[in-house]
């Protein structure tokens, strides 16, 4: 998921040392900052959501230090906690763990425990699995949107084809793509779908067909039957069958050409992205869009896209800190996330909240609801940003049609092994 403005200088957080000299007492005063990062929108609705937090805790006062973009928050957040100092409050994606690994971050369990909160109903059984790692829990889930299906209404009514559902297969997927790609001679007017390479894309794939990419054990399994099948059908889309362009066609069709904005354009009938393209196809109304849950291969699979918030384990205030998180993920913190329209909110009882359901009026929002069961962790460990390095330089002649599936990922399975030392 996207390119940000430049970040806020490095002295923001270095020099922003986690507040207090103690634990609190009940009725002392507490100042807490907490880190995020985003566009306006995100900014606006975080400022909104902590002026409730001090309605609700009117001694505990909250700092929002906000970074514009996201290309330089992991490091100016790395360089602060490396000299024991850093926000109290940290929101984190997905290698949450190259910081939980370092001990950086506060276990939470203890305080979930002390708050009687059960996570599981408040998030589900799925999400909160992103932030645990070995038995311990390093963050509340935030924001939680699920990769769903963006389809063309009126594609697929010009094709006659029924709209997409939950209950489709691999096959229904493949023979609707195919139906629904428009062609003149050779010339490819409409593709029936938009693919790519960035992870969330093929890994659900694999997914949805039984496999997976670390073991139970954390042991490499990437080259599995499983995933070779998957890995293979997701690219004949493209070269077989012809139905979904491919990375020279995206650089043929325009600079910053990718499934999003070709979907925009209306010349795909279905791509799968998160909630963040609501935003924009509400300034196209040419296109009449919808959305429904993703399509199931062996299994129902999709991921979510989202963040969570943690605790600096150096903080002098993690009660208050856990508070503080533990409001911002209840139903009432997390409204502004939806009246905002910002986000895909990760509390369960907001997913399926009239507010948020009639947030893009028309449209089945209950379709991040109904993801929710389909969710699959990814294997976002303490070599996460290394592992997408692994999969980017060994996928990329594979997407140009340069490469066989199973030995792409035999060079995976090989390199994964030399990097996680299961070799």
């Amino acid at each position: 998921m996207k390119a940000f403005a430049a970040c806020l200088a490095l002295a923001v957080l270095a020099t922003a040392c986690s507040s207090g000299g103690g634990e609190a007492k009940p009725g002392e005063k507490v100042e807490l900052t907490m880190s995020v990062w985003g566009g306006k929108e995100d900014e606006a609705t975080y400022t909104k959501r902590l002026a409730l937090v001090h309605q609700k805790y009117p001694d505990i006062t909250v700092k929002l230090e906000y970074t514009p973009g996201s290309n330089d928050y992991d490091q100016k957040i790395q360089t602060a906690l490396a000299g024991r100092k850093g926000p109290d409050i940290m929101e984190f994606a997905e290698n949450i763990h190259v910081f939980s690994s370092k001990n950086q971050l506060a276990p939470l369990d203890d305080y979930v425990a002390k708050a009687k909160l059960d996570v599981a109903a408040r998030f589900g059984d799925k999400v909160p699995a992103q932030y645990q790692r070995d038995g311990k829990t390093y963050a509340l889930p935030d924001r939680s949107g699920a990769m769903v299906l963006y389809y063309n209404k009126k594609l697929f009514d010009a094709a006659g084809v029924k709209y997409p559902s939950a209950e489709w297969t691999w096959t229904d997927f493949r023979a609707a793509a195919q139906k629904l790609t428009a062609r003149d001679g050779d010339k490819i007017k409409t593709y029936g779908f938009a693919a790519g390479n960035w992870w969330p894309w093929w890994m659900t794939f694999m997914k949805q067909n039984g496999g997976d990419i670390v073991d139970a054990s954390g042991k490499p399994v990437v080259n599995s039957p499983a995933n070779v099948e998957a890995l293979k059908f997701y690219n004949d889309l493209v070269y077989v069958d012809k139905v979904a362009p491919s990375p020279t066609d995206y650089a043929n069709l325009g600079k910053d050409i990718g499934p999003d904005p070709l979907f925009a354009q209306g010349k795909t009938a279905m791509q799968l992205t998160g909630f963040w393209n609501i935003g924009s196809l509400k300034k196209t109304p040419d296109v009449d869009w919808d959305i429904a849950p993703l399509w199931k291969g062996k299994q129902p699979a999709t991921v979510a896209f989202g963040n969570g918030l943690s605790v600096n384990a150096n903080s002098k205030n993690k009660d208050a800190a856990f508070k503080v998180i533990d409001f911002l993920t209840s139903e009432e913190g997390q409204k502004p996330i939806v009246e905002n329209n910002q986000d895909a909110p990760a509390n369960l009882a907001l997913l399926g909240n009239d507010a948020f359901l009639k947030s893009a009026p028309g449209k089945n929002m209950g379709a991040f609801k109904e993801s929710a069961a389909m969710l699959y962790s990814p294997p976002i460990g303490p070599h996460w940003n290394e592992m997408q390095k692994v999969f980017d330089d060994a996928l990329g002649p594979f997407f140009q049609n340069k490469a066989d599936a199973q030995a792409t990922l035999d060079r995976v399975q090989t390199e994964l092994q030399a990097l996680l030392g299961t070799g």
